[in-house]
Parts: C-alpha cells; structure tokens; sequence
C-alpha cells in the first residue's frame, strides 16, 4: 500500500522544506525511502537534496500553452498522480501552490481516487507566529479536510520565529481547537540554535548531512573554528534527535484508510 504526504502552507518561509527534509530522513531510516517531489518554481527541495533525488514539477505549463489549450491546467499535474500510485511519495508546495493543487485535486476527484487505490495520505501544515503564517495554515488545513477527509492532518508550530502563546486565545487557535475535535493532530517543531544554521542553508546542506560530518569538515565548509564546529554538529544532532521524536509516532502508527 502506498502513502504520500504532503506539506503545504499557502505562505512562504514556514518551514515547509525543511520539514520535507527531516521527513524524509526519518523515512528513511525506517527503510521507507520517499519520492520527493517539489511544486515550486525555486525548486527549494532539489537544491538541498540534489536534482538526481527529487522531480521538480515547477508550476506547471505555461501561459502560451493554456492559452491554447486550458485544460493543461490540470492535465499537468496528473503526473503527480501517477506517482503517487507507484511510490510512497513526499510533496513539498511551495508558496502559493496549495491553492492549485487543492483545485486540481477537487476537480481530479484525487481524494477518491487515492481511496480506490488504497493510497493513505498526510497532509502536514506548518506555521510560524505569524498571522499570515496562521491564516494560510489554517485555509490550507480546512480545504484539505474538505477535499481529502480521509487524509490524516498534522499541523506543525515551527517555534523558529517565536513560540505561540499569544495565540492561544485567538479566534483563529478556536478553530484549530474546532478542528482538533474532529481529528487534527498538533505538534511542535522546536527551533535550532546553532551558530552554523545560516552557513548551512548558504552551503544547501540538508540537515542529516551535517550531522554525517565531522567537526574538521564542518569548520573547513564553514569558516568557524573547530570548537565552534563541534557545538554545531552537536547542536544539529540533539535537535534532530527531538524531532525524530515528535514525528515517529506518527510515521510509525500508518494512517488507516478509511
């Protein structure tokens, strides 16, 4: 039986690469290896994991195209269907692209679709302590309860621009709570601080490659001293330690298909 997970958030800078990219270490690890298929014209997700790992499907045909023939709107990403029937699948929507996707998945039928063929799905949403962060996640979590209701729904509170507590008694966090009633899961991603985090998003380097090296390495990629290398390799590991076991439960317990 195949399983596809998709991360989404209508707002950029949430997290939802870097999200992709521990998920699909941790499946990894379980000897689950994902297809990692990114819908984003920067391609974020390939630059980190190699074009060679990762279809980039980009944003679709062009305006020349649709002109002539409108349909390719959707027929477009009918590939990503299909590989969703032949992989278990890991789909990063880069801003801005939920909307489309949710949209040719509604038209498509998708949700039906995935149930025939006994595809089981997670949807995981990030958000940061913005409220366009928020507002996006929350438009995102409430379409795809509506198109894919038998998909299981994670949010994800990324504490990397703050944490949440002056959102707790916001309409938007009673609405998550509404939605927490009827199945959503809530998590939290905790924040690295590490003094090498920027060096390693300007070298591309996705996170379990960092913690693979040793610190001699680190320092001559990064330019810091050794001891300021080895507090980064430790830093990395002890954050990646966390959120292993945040996620696990969740890889580890298979979502039913309904």
């Amino acid at each position: 039986m195949a399983h596809t997970i998709w991360v989404m958030n209508g707002k950029g800078g949430v997290g939802k690469s870097i999200l992709m990219m521990v998920l699909a270490w941790q499946y990894e690890v379980i000897g689950r290896p994902l297809r990692l298929i990114d819908v984003d014209d920067k391609a974020k997700l390939a630059e980190f994991m190699g074009s060679e790992r990762v279809l980039s499907l980009r944003i679709g045909a062009n305006a020349e195209a649709l002109r002539a023939n409108p349909a390719l709107a959707y027929s477009y990403w009918d590939q990503l269907a299909i590989e969703m029937t032949e992989h278990d699948t890991g789909v990063d929507l880069g801003a801005n692209m939920d909307g489309i996707l949710l949209d040719w998945a509604r038209k498509s039928d998708l949700s039906q679709v995935l149930q025939e063929t006994g595809i089981t799905m997670d949807i995981y949403v990030p958000v940061t302590a913005d409220p366009l962060a928020v507002a996006g996640g929350i438009q995102a979590l409430e379409s795809a309860e509506e198109i894919f209701p038998n998909s299981r729904r994670i949010l994800v509170l990324n504490k990397a621009a703050g944490n949440f507590d002056s959102y707790a008694s916001t309409p938007e966090f009673s609405k998550i709570s509404a939605m927490r009633t009827r199945g959503l899961y809530v998590v939290v991603m905790d924040e690295c601080f590490s003094e090498a985090w920027t060096d390693f998003e300007r070298l591309k380097l996705p996170p379990w490659s960092v913690i693979s090296m040793d610190a001699k390495t680190v320092a001559e990629k990064t330019g810091l001293g050794i001891l300021a290398a080895r507090r980064a390799v430790g830093d990395y590991a002890a954050w990646l330690r966390k959120l292993q076991q945040v996620f696990e439960p969740l890889i580890m317990q298979p979502t039913s298909s309904k």
